[in-house]
């Protein structure tokens, strides 16, 4: 006699990808160059404990590279001239993760736990408008990170 399987829902660490995590001591132009090449809209940041501390979106790892004085006034960004936009880069090289964390990133920080539902993730994700979420273990540690277009994969039909 044949009996059918109970397949098992997929959860958040099926979604889980390691390669979305970075350490705090990792070098922001590292990190940077890392979003540019694998196109991720922002990274989860790492503890030495493997607990999560923060998620770096991309827009913020941009604002590091624009000055101070012209995020606050982008009118006059028009009159600096192109050896400046040329050195905007600069300041990546010298900075660490940790040092441009700060209570505003812990702020965005979303997490899910390692066996919540797909449904449960892409909730979350919605309520709180996050293409990111750190998938955390039981025992809190960063299993990775799993992004909306991950969830939107995982959901629509198979063409």
């Amino acid at each position: 006699m044949h009996f059918p399987t109970t397949l098992r829902p997929m959860i958040a660490a099926d979604l889980a990808s390691p390669e979305g995590l970075v350490e705090a001591s990792d070098r922001v132009e590292v990190v940077a160059r890392r979003m540019v090449d694998e196109r991720l809209a922002g990274l989860a940041v790492v503890g030495g404990d493997g607990r999560p501390l923060a998620v770096l979106p991309a827009p913020q790892v941009l604002g590091l590279a624009v000055p101070t004085y012209v995020k606050d006034d982008p009118s006059l960004a028009g009159i600096v001239d192109q050896a400046m936009s040329d050195r905007m880069g600069e300041r990546l090289r010298s900075l660490t993760v940790q040092d441009v964390l700060d209570d505003a990133e812990r702020d965005l920080l979303a997490t899910v736990a390692h066996d919540a539902t797909l449904l449960e993730v892409a909730a979350i994700m919605a309520r709180l408008q996050t293409p990111l979420l750190v998938v955390v273990a039981a025992d809190g540690g960063a299993l990775g990170t799993v992004n909306v277009r991950d969830v939107l994969q995982a959901v629509l039909p198979s063409p």
